[in-house]
């Protein structure tokens, strides 16, 4: 037996297992009744980094600016990600400068190109496309600047912060294979020179491979679309909105998107087709958005891959703070934060594959923890 076939054989038994969990899983709970999950106890490293910051003095950041290139400030998993850096720096006397680069690489790059020339104390890059911030990373290493990146990976850089986009791909595959028993057009929406986002799709589309077939009817179909992070929603609609109106007899049984922003925009085209119940949609990153929609009465399948950005702000504020107070050697090069299994079928206690580092909860559960209050409505 050649290892492609291992390997399919040990797809197909693990799908097998997501099919029997998904056939099983307690229908969804009241929005104000569900129970917060605790978070999951600090790692060792954390510990160890906690202890160290609380050795330093207090008001170690008089007199020092942080420069923080933001990828957008208009979503929640940014906002959160920008309000733990704030809050990690502040209470030492740190100023915290955030140039907004609205979704644009390009200005992004000139965002650190403005704090370089400004000689902050420190720089942190939280979130973006990785691949078009090469430029500008580059540019900190050669100023002597120490920085630290949310999202991606980057050379030079004190720590690289991000969450398992590998094991989350995967989790979402399985969940798509599970939902329509292998069969069926699923449409990916990814942002492709986004590496960390491009690992998700990747992921989740390798899980696909036993189950290919030219045929939607026999096997699944995969059609990929490359979303404007600078205006996902809207082009994710475009494009869904057209393969629906293409999809005559309905082949198309789920949609998976790498980040939040175009789950939005997939579900208000699948809305306005009248096609939410038979589509399964799996997508990456927490967002109120999401999660608010996929509660709706007319939701239909949904599950995520949820991220806690605040602790990856937190792990990128705390890694830089220490390195710039001579406790570098203590830094984690790559740290990982939780990933979260979001479905609106169930909650925490119903199974789970690949257990350790992947909660399962309901939208209430991930709300509360995530952003400390109960389930509501957008403000």
């Amino acid at each position: 037996m050649n290892k492609y076939s291992k390997v399919s054989i040990f797809f197909v038994l693990v799908v097998m297992l997501a099919v029997s969990l998904a056939g099983c899983a307690s229908p969804a709970p009241a929005a104000t009744t569900a129970a917060p999950v605790s978070a999951a106890p600090a790692s060792q490293a954390d510990s160890k980094i906690d202890a160290a910051i609380k050795a330093l003095d207090p008001n170690r950041g008089e007199g020092k600016t942080i420069g923080v290139v933001a990828f957008f400030q208009a979503n929640d998993w940014n906002r959160n990600a920008l309000k733990a850096i704030t809050d990690n720096f502040e209470k030492y006397k740190y100023t915290v400068n955030i140039i907004d680069g609205n979704g644009d690489p390009a200005k992004m790059n000139a965002a650190i190109d403005t704090h370089i020339a400004n000689n902050v104390a420190g720089i942190i890059i939280a979130g973006g496309d990785g691949t078009a911030l090469k430029t500008g990373a580059a540019k900190i290493v050669e100023s002597g600047i120490p920085y630290t990146v949310i999202d991606m990976f980057q050379e030079g850089a004190i720590t690289n912060v991000m969450a398992d986009n590998w094991g989350g791909g995967t989790q979402l595959g399985l969940y798509v294979v599970g939902q329509t028993g292998g069969k069926g057009k699923v449409l990916i929406l990814d942002t492709p020179s986004w590496v960390t986002l491009l690992a998700r799709a990747d992921s989740a589309d390798v899980v696909f491979n036993p189950f290919r077939s030219d045929d939607p009817t026999k096997g699944i179909v995969t059609e990929r679309f490359d979303i404007d992070a600078g205006n996902a929603v809207t082009d994710a609609q475009t494009k869904v909105a057209a393969a629906l109106a293409a999809d005559s007899g309905k082949n198309i049984k789920a949609i998976v998107t790498t980040w939040n922003l175009p789950a939005v925009g997939a579900y208000a085209a699948l809305k306005a087709a009248g096609r939410t119940k038979d589509v399964v949609i799996a997508s990456g990153d927490t967002g109120k958005d999401v999660l608010q929609a996929m509660r709706e009465s007319e939701a239909g399948k949904w599950v995520f891959m949820g991220q806690n950005s605040y602790v990856l702000g937190t792990r990128a504020a705390q890694g830089l703070d220490l390195a710039l107070n001579g406790q570098r050697s203590l830094v984690p090069y790559a740290q990982f934060g939780p990933t979260y299994f979001v479905s609106n079928l169930g909650g925490p206690t119903d199974a789970v594959i690949d257990g350790s580092e992947i909660k399962l909860q309901s939208p209430e559960q991930h709300w509360k923890e995530i952003f400390g209050t109960e389930f509501g409505t957008i403000q």
